[in-house]
């Protein structure tokens, strides 16, 4: 896994919280179960820092590191639960994209941040994601390529989703106890397997074309 990741992606998604008033403790065991029986399946380990937590797990998907774990959110009002993965990747990209549909908005001081840590908007259309990166000529080209902008769209459900440094972090509000299921957990990383593949092959495009350019 990467040894740095912008603090922004967790500065809007909120530190790590014990959220216990979200979800009740009994869901937290159901979790905390599930996750052992992926963690399994993955060659890896689950784990909580306190009993009524909520639990993480890291293993191996496909021969990729992977990590699972949960954050909240604060929207000014409300808390809200957050479902994270994690998954390595070849690609030293560096870009963020946040929903543009249904996302809270940033407040000034982390807008502020996010220019500082991961850089300006980028314009990148017929995508339903905000983009930011530090690399923008190039993260404009990679979300371009009809096959990375598929992929992409395909993400509506989730907040936000970050590629830096060889690491691929996508966040969605939490639904309930079936998404952590072995089955449905499966299916998500399988998902995102496909999008950071789908970012590895365009990262080689975008490289060839730049190549071609200078």
């Amino acid at each position: 896994m990467i040894s740095y990741i912008p603090l922004t992606f967790f500065g809007i998604i909120g530190a790590v919280g014990l959220a216990f008033f979200v979800h009740g403790f009994a869901n937290r065991q159901k979790i905390f179960a599930a996750f052992n029986e992926i963690a399994a399946q993955l060659n890896g380990a689950a784990g909580r820092s306190a009993v009524w937590a909520y639990p993480y797990l890291s293993g191996t998907y496909e021969d990729r590191p992977v990590k699972i774990f949960f954050h909240t959110s604060e929207n000014h009002t409300v808390s809200v639960l957050n479902l994270v993965v994690e998954m390595g990747m070849t690609s030293r990209d560096r870009l963020l994209l946040l929903q543009k549909a249904g996302f809270r908005e940033p407040k000034p001081e982390q807008k502020a941040r996010l220019e500082e840590e991961v850089g300006p908007i980028v314009s990148v259309d017929g995508i339903p994601f905000d983009v930011r990166s530090p690399e923008g000529g190039r993260a404009a080209v990679l979300l371009k390529f009809p096959e990375v902008a598929r992929e992409v769209s395909a993400m509506t459900p989730y907040n936000q989703i970050l590629v830096w440094d060889g690491s691929l972090l996508a966040s969605k509000q939490f639904e309930g106890v079936a998404e952590t299921l072995p089955d449905a957990m499966k299916a998500t990383l399988s998902r995102i397997l496909s999008l950071a593949k789908r970012f590895e092959a365009g990262h080689g495009e975008a490289s060839g074309a730049g190549a071609r350019t200078a």
